[in-house]
């Protein structure tokens, strides 16, 4: 299983602190494989993965998915994390409505100091850490096929 932390800024220093934490968080390497990260529009997510979304102040609105909404696609186990800048300033984010995404909660919210803060790090490795199982098992029932009635 995989996990990918989709960014529109995938080399800015906010996406790398925030890779770092994920990485470090406990239980990432019982539950991953692979943690990377990835842009939105380069992004196809197979059966096999789980998301965090990063959501910065200073981004546009949240793309639309690029792939299609039938089968494997639907329901893609996704944790938001908005790093924000200012508290003041509403932020558009992926539509919860969207059928591609399953959210598995409102989402981390977090202050960019708070990424260098070294005691807040330690303290958003934890929450990561405690979706890990959660994002595992939702890849899990992804991967299940329906079974078929035979009459």
């Amino acid at each position: 299983m995989n996990l990918s932390l989709v960014s529109q800024k995938p080399s800015a220093t906010t996406t790398l602190d925030v890779l770092a934490a994920l990485r470090r968080a406990n239980g990432s390497g019982d539950y991953f494989r692979e943690v990377r990260v990835t842009e939105p529009e380069q992004w196809q997510p197979s059966k096999e993965e789980a998301a965090v979304l990063l959501l910065e102040d200073d981004d546009g609105i949240w793309p639309a998915p690029v792939w299609s909404t039938s089968g494997d696609t639907l329901g893609l186990p996704v944790l938001p994390l908005l790093v924000q800048r200012q508290f003041d300033r509403p932020r558009q984010g992926p539509d919860v409505r969207d059928p591609h995404f399953y959210f598995v909660s409102n989402g981390i919210v977090l202050d960019e100091g708070e990424l260098t803060d070294p005691a807040c790090s330690l303290v958003l490795q934890s929450k990561l850490g405690s979706y890990f199982p959660l994002l595992s098992r939702l890849i899990l029932l992804r991967q299940r096929q329906p079974m078929v009635l035979c009459s």
